[in-house]
């Protein structure tokens, strides 16, 4: 697929993974990248707002906080929040980013804003979205 097309399916699956949000009743942040077949630096990457993007009764960025997950992933080939990762700067080390490699291609979605494990479900399902894209 072309990165274009790459980049349409992205905003296609955050605006299923806001819907999922919504019906599980959760708002914050949706985060999804991807990258191309043979590519090894290009990281394609888009965001959706689900109701708000920060939580200041808490001191969220939620923003921050979806984006350090996807990040988290990229850089371990795994979901993000696993305890035998050390963290290292930039990375909160929270539960809601998940990882795969499909078909060549390699999946980075997040969540942030609800507990970790419904932020981990919607990321979980954003994943399963796009892989039907990429079929």
């Amino acid at each position: 697929m072309t990165n274009d097309e790459l980049r349409a399916g992205l905003v296609k699956t955050l605006e299923e993974m806001k819907d999922k949000a919504i019906e599980m009743k959760i708002q914050g942040v949706a985060v999804a990248s991807i990258l191309n077949k043979g590519e090894t630096v290009d990281w394609i990457g888009e965001m959706k707002v689900v109701e708000t993007p920060y939580n200041l009764k808490e001191g969220w960025n939620l923003v921050a906080i979806a984006w350090s997950k996807c990040g988290e992933v990229i850089a371990t080939g795994a979901d993000s929040g696993d305890p035998n990762h050390k963290t290292i700067l930039g990375e909160y080390g929270f539960v809601g980013g998940a990882y795969e490699e499909y078909k060549g291609y390699k999946l980075a979605f997040a969540f942030s804003g609800a507990l970790s494990e419904e932020d981990l479900a919607v990321a979980k399902y954003g994943i399963e979205r796009m892989k039907l894209t990429l079929s």
